[in-house]
């Protein structure tokens, strides 16, 4: 349903996912590729973006496969730029899943048949780019405010989230999706901005 959108649009080919597994909380990126400078991008998004709505990350785990969008080339000796920008955060740690362990994924690819299903089966009638960030910022809204999960107490991920950070504002489940590749060109602009000769990117 969503290839002949995507193809005649412009769509994003790429969904970038990122999932509280405590409270079922939802972030989407979009991109045309999947690369670690994405990820990276994506992943400093969210620090940022979490943080600035008071989320405490100093004592969490960001989770991800072994994919070379997140730990670059699989004979590298040094953490990728990836676990760089999460390990920046001080006490947050990345870490991956032992190699074929898919089931240590299960509620990233849980959620992904879920946004399959209710979204990309069914918008149908996409206008252009635009469009389709605003009815992905409806569903992500959508998912994290009224949704009840029958595999977490038939609550939805912001009553989830009051009941375990009961200081935590609304705003954390409001934080918009976005397309990873704008945040690439914010980058380089300002880095000519600022005098620098080589615009600088992870």
């Amino acid at each position: 349903e969503y290839y002949p959108q995507m193809m005649s649009l412009g769509l994003p080919r790429v969904q970038y996912t990122a999932r509280d597994v405590s409270t079922g909380l939802l972030y989407m990126g979009f991109a045309q590729e999947r690369s670690l400078t994405n990820a990276t991008l994506f992943a400093e998004y969210l620090n940022t973006e979490l943080q600035r709505n008071g989320a405490d990350l100093s004592r969490t785990v960001r989770q991800t496969d072994n994919g070379s969008e997140y730990i670059g080339a699989v004979t590298a000796k040094e953490p990728s730029a990836y676990t760089k920008v999460i390990e920046a955060v001080h006490g947050q740690l990345h870490r991956t899943i032992p190699p074929a362990a898919h089931t240590f994924q299960a509620d990233v690819e849980t959620v992904h048949n879920l946004v399959e299903i209710e979204f990309y089966e069914i918008e149908k009638g996409i206008k252009n780019r635009e469009d389709f960030l605003a009815k992905a910022t409806t569903y992500q809204l959508f998912f994290n405010l009224v949704r009840t999960n029958s595999y977490k107490e038939h609550k939805t991920p912001w009553q989830l989230t009051q009941e375990k950070q009961p200081l935590l504002s609304r705003q954390i489940t409001m934080i918009p999706p976005i397309y990873i590749e704008d945040l690439l060109e914010i980058k380089v602009e300002n880095s000519f901005r600022v005098g620098h000769d080589v615009p600088s990117t992870p």
